[in-house]
């Protein structure tokens, strides 16, 4: 059966679910909460912020790496089923670490976008980037025992979309992210 991967992203963790068939013949394979980064870490771009810039940088760099090691670790069981990847999240790039750094407000956006990426770069299939606002979850119901809420409907409908689009991306016809 095509299944595909779809992680709705949150800061240090995701809801991650395996998804087969379509929205009107749905069929949920796995559904997790995969953790990447703890509780004393997940929060990086806030902890850099109280660092000297070389530091925060070598910080960042060093969670990266660690992040990435843990998500590839968390994706490896829905690896074997699946075909693509789709993680919910918001297009754009938070800028350059000092701006970063120097605004509360960006430093969420970079945490936003310090997670999308890890999971892009860690997923074990080809990726994309999904916005939120792209997915029509309303006619999606209780397709899976607990935890089965918002963020598991946002990436079911995440997979069948990238389902339905991956032979597209394969022939090189979609861009790598959306819109």
């Amino acid at each position: 059966m095509k299944a595909a991967i779809g992680i709705s992203v949150h800061t240090g963790w995701g809801a991650c679910v395996l998804a087969g068939g379509s929205p009107a013949r749905p069929e949920i394979l796995f559904n997790e909460v995969i953790r990447i980064l703890g509780d004393d870490e997940r929060f990086c771009f806030h902890m850099a912020a109280e660092m000297n810039p070389a530091e925060a940088g070598r910080w960042i760099a060093r969670i990266r790496r660690k992040a990435i090691r843990n998500a590839r670790k968390a994706l490896a069981p829905f690896a074997k089923r699946a075909r693509v990847c789709a993680i919910v999240a918001k297009l754009g790039e938070p800028g350059a670490l000092a701006e970063v750094l120097a605004s509360h407000p960006r430093i969420h956006t970079a945490e936003g976008c310090f997670y999308r990426d890890v999971l892009r770069e860690a997923s074990p299939v080809p990726a994309r980037i999904i916005p939120p606002s792209q997915l029509d979850i309303s006619g999606i119901g209780k397709l899976a025992p607990p935890p089965w809420g918002r963020d598991q409907k946002l990436a079911a409908a995440a997979a069948w979309v990238a389902l339905q689009r991956s032979s597209r991306w394969r022939r090189g016809v979609c861009a790598t992210r959306w819109p």
